[in-house]
């Protein structure tokens, strides 16, 4: 007999009236009635339906991509990363990368076997037994976290589940999203298991994920960690790189070495427990220390950033128009290509190295320069360019008075600063205007190193530290100063002027031009100079002179032939460097002495841009010189006036302090005011220009001594050509000779660079000027042309010499007159002859 209903069952049959009370007491007294066992299974039961239920409600979810796109079998069998784009130099070393994720894919042969066995062992111990999904593993999760409540149940996702989380990143599903986002990547995992082989898989997930600082795939982790291959990873290296796939910050080998090596123990431990290792070999290799071999490519210090920026602009403007076999176009940052540049590597280095060493010195000299000086010449445009700040100006928008404006600029915080003496960045603590004064007086540098004959780019260096100064001071224009004069003297020469020909240092005025009045830096104006002389002592009164009795609009025309592409104004100006330029102008203009007077079209960086396979894209052909600015005579008289700047002017240093040898030809040149340094010098091989300032030109030395282009560019000229003389190998930049003098232009150029008074006849040595005259109704071809053919003897003066030049000269006008007069005389007597018989 049934026992007595309970009250609560009594009150609860009430309150839901007569038919809800029946099915209630029916179904109490089927419990009641039900064995444990009994109820328990059918608990069990219907709890297992409710998650097939779930499971299969969000499994349909997720095959419509309510979670997610959820590719189909083609999409992944199309499945790319994004890859890196490689700048290679001219001798096979990848200077920097272009990308979003910096990944360079390889094929699994070119990965170490200790790599994938690594991976397997611990990541997914059954990689070959199942198809994507690893029921036991999942079970082991659930017994382990739900029933045990342990945190050592390891991961239930296999390798082909993190390859699907990877390829499709994860999406905030809202409520059970972890479990509608598994679900997803089992059905992602699964799919991937029937496109790929196993190998396949492996091979693209150790390309696919990232190992930390901003490395992707395994390739660039073993370059970035151990400056190697991926397939020459040793099997405990293999085991550090497959540890930091944990935890890629926690476990990282620079940052945490201890925690690194635990991992990295840990790991030979699982291989040596699936059979990739013995015990002994595993206890032998934990016993070793953490050796890696860091290496951080493409930081914005080191790896012509720079030219990398210019570089971007060129490959872009290359591929346009150009698509992949598939009609997609190309994009630099994702699709793996392969750019190769003039650059050299090792010149590149030295370059960087030169700037960074230098600069530093030279700071700290415009530093000591203006020490104790309160009137500082550049506070004014410094409160101007405080104005133009994005600080200041967001500041002004907002309605701040300028007086609150400066108040808050005022105040200190925390932030990161280039330290200009340690070449480094530093964290300390400044105002906004402590900040801004800070770059407002920072010297900046630009280097570039072309070769002469064809202006092809070794090195290009357009600061110091891009992270903080993104502007290209190599492609900077600002005033030459007195590198300009090299062309001046060359303009004198075609114009007829002798190597010889004296000119005084005295300060004279043009009233033609405003009463312009030259003046000469160091204040001395006695004596005489000749053409070696004055560009050797850079004689700023005996370059305008010269400039002005050549012909201020000649000058001008050959400082546009030889390579200055703006504004070139025929003023006396011109002759003292007023003209502004960059670099790659400069070393166009300069080339022209170093290729025997023919310069090149311009500069060139760009070889070809290839597929990671090699397939070519594009590809550029070196440029030859194009154009002749000078006849080749004048073109080596030019580059032996200034090799008299390097052996005996104001380059002079060159030899002394940085102990260089070999030809070598060059000019100093400074600005007004000290504003700008440069020191540009070529070599029988090479042609390098450097430039020293301050983005600001108000911001200058106050001193010439601290400041000329001596104490500032050249020092990093003579820094870098050091290391490239004393480096072992680089000899395809080294050596060679100048294009040689004639026998003529050699007796021409002899004579004392000083004088102290004009002289009221100078033959130099055996009368050389008396030996111009004797060849001066000739034409320079021809007397170059007789002079090949007829050398000098050994007991004869340039006069005898020019003398007998030209009575062979007079000779040959002699016969081609009479030539002429014969073709006259017979085209008469044939034709006009023959008409008058008629």
């Amino acid at each position: 007999m049934p026992s007595k209903t309970p009250a609560w069952l009594s009150a609860a049959a009430t309150a839901t009236g007569n038919l809800a009370a029946k099915y209630l007491r029916q179904f109490y007294w089927f419990v009641k009635r039900t064995n444990n066992w009994k109820l328990g299974a059918m608990g069990i039961g219907s709890l297992l339906f409710i998650i097939v239920l779930t499971v299969s409600f969000f499994y349909l979810r997720a095959l419509s991509g309510a979670y997610g796109n959820m590719p189909d079998l083609a999409e992944l069998a199309l499945v790319e990363n994004d890859e890196a784009s490689s700048i290679i130099s001219e001798d096979g070393v990848t200077l920097a990368k272009y990308y979003q994720e910096n990944r360079l894919s390889v094929p699994l042969e070119a990965i170490s076997p200790y790599v994938t066995k690594a991976l397997i062992a611990t990541e997914d111990s059954r990689f070959f037994e199942h198809q994507g999904i690893d029921v036991r593993a999942l079970g082991r999760v659930l017994v382990y976290s739900i029933a045990l409540r342990s945190s050592s149940s390891g991961g239930g996702s296999t390798i082909s589940q993190q390859l699907a989380k990877q390829l499709y990143p994860r999406q905030n599903n809202g409520s059970l999203s972890i479990l509608k986002t598994k679900i997803r990547e089992m059905m992602i995992a699964s799919r991937l298991e029937k496109v790929y082989t196993k190998q396949e898989l492996l091979a693209l997930y150790l390309n696919t994920v990232p190992f930390g600082e901003n490395a992707y795939g395994i390739e660039v982790a073993a370059t970035r960690f151990f400056d190697k291959s991926a397939v020459d990873l040793k099997a405990e290296e293999a085991a550090v790189l497959v540890g930091l796939l944990k935890a890629n910050t926690t476990y990282s080998p620079r940052a945490h070495p201890v925690k690194s090596r635990q991992r990295r123990d840990v790991v030979l431990g699982l291989m040596a427990k699936n059979g990739s290792l013995t015990q002994g070999e595993t206890d032998s290799l934990r016993t070793l220390d953490l050796v890696t071999d860091y290496r951080r490519y493409n930081e914005a210090v080191g790896s012509a950033p720079h030219f990398r920026e210019q570089l971007r602009q060129e490959v872009e403007r290359a591929l346009a128009g150009k698509t992949h076999p598939d009609s997609r176009p190309y994009n630099v940052d994702l699709d793996g290509l392969k750019i190769h540049v003039s650059i050299n590597s090792d010149l590149q280095r030295f370059a960087e190295q030169a700037v960074r060493e230098e600069l530093p010195k030279i700071q700290a000299s415009l530093a000591a320069d203006w020490q104790g000086q309160k009137n500082l010449p550049w506070e004014n445009a410094f409160k101007n360019a405080v104005k133009r700040s994005d600080r200041y100006k967001n500041l002004a928008a907002a309605g701040v008075s300028e007086a609150d404006i400066e108040a808050i600029m005022s105040q200190a915080r925390r932030m990161t600063v280039y330290d200009p003496q340690n070449v480094a960045a530093v964290d300390t603590t400044l105002s906004s205007l402590d900040s801004l004064r800070h770059y407002f007086t920072l010297l900046n540098a630009g280097l570039l190193v072309t070769q002469g004959r064809d202006g092809v780019v070794r090195a290009w260096v357009g600061g110091v530290d891009h992270r903080f100064v993104q502007y290209d001071h190599v492609r900077a224009r600002r005033q030459v100063g007195s590198t300009i004069k090299p062309v001046i003297y060359a303009t004198a020469l075609q114009e007829g002027m002798q190597p010889c020909e004296y000119t005084p240092a005295e300060q004279f005025t043009i009233t033609e031009f405003q009463n312009y009045n030259p003046g000469n830096a160091n204040g001395s104006y006695d004596g005489v100079y000749s053409m070696r002389g004055g560009l050797s002592k850079s004689v700023n009164t005996v370059a305008v002179n010269i400039a002005v009795r050549s012909g201020l609009s000649r000058v001008a025309a050959a400082v546009k032939a030889m390579g200055v592409d703006g504004k070139v104004e025929a003023i006396p100006s011109l002759a003292l460097g007023t003209v502004e330029a960059s670099l790659p102008e400069m070393n166009t203009v300069y080339s022209s002495f170093a290729n025997g007077g023919v310069r090149p079209a311009g500069i060139h960086f760009l070889d070809k841009i290839t597929t990671y396979d090699g397939t070519v894209i594009v590809e550029f052909k070196r440029p030859t010189a194009t154009q002749k600015v000078m006849d080749r005579q004048t073109a080596a008289v030019a580059t032996y006036l200034l090799e008299g700047v390097v052996n005996d002017g104001t380059g002079a240093k060159l030899r002394g302090t940085y102990g260089l040898a070999g030809p070598l030809a060059g000019k100093t040149g400074t600005t007004q005011d000290q504003s700008d340094g440069w020191f540009i010098g070529f070599t029988p091989k090479l042609v390098v220009s450097t430039w020293v300032g301050a983005e600001y030109p108000i911001v200058h030395f106050r001193s010439l001594r601290r400041g000329s282009a001596t104490a500032t560019a050249l020092p990093i000229w003579g820094n870098f050509m050091r290391k490239v003389q004393q480096a072992p190998g680089l000899q395809f930049y080294k050596g060679g000779a100048f294009t040689p003098m004639d026998e003529m232009a050699l007796a021409l150029v002899r004579c004392p660079d000083y004088l102290d008074e004009m002289p009221i006849l100078f033959a130099g040595e055996d009368g050389v000027q008396n030996a111009s005259a004797i060849l001066g109704d000739f034409l320079g071809q021809d007397i170059e042309e007789m002079m090949a053919r007829k050398r000098q003897r050994n007991d004869e003066t340039p006069r005898e010499y020019a003398e007998r030049i030209a009575k062979y000269l007079e000779k040959e006008q002699d016969k081609d007159e009479r030539r002429k007069k014969r073709k006259e005389f017979w085209s008469d007597r044939l034709f006009n002859g023959g008409q008058d018989e008629r």
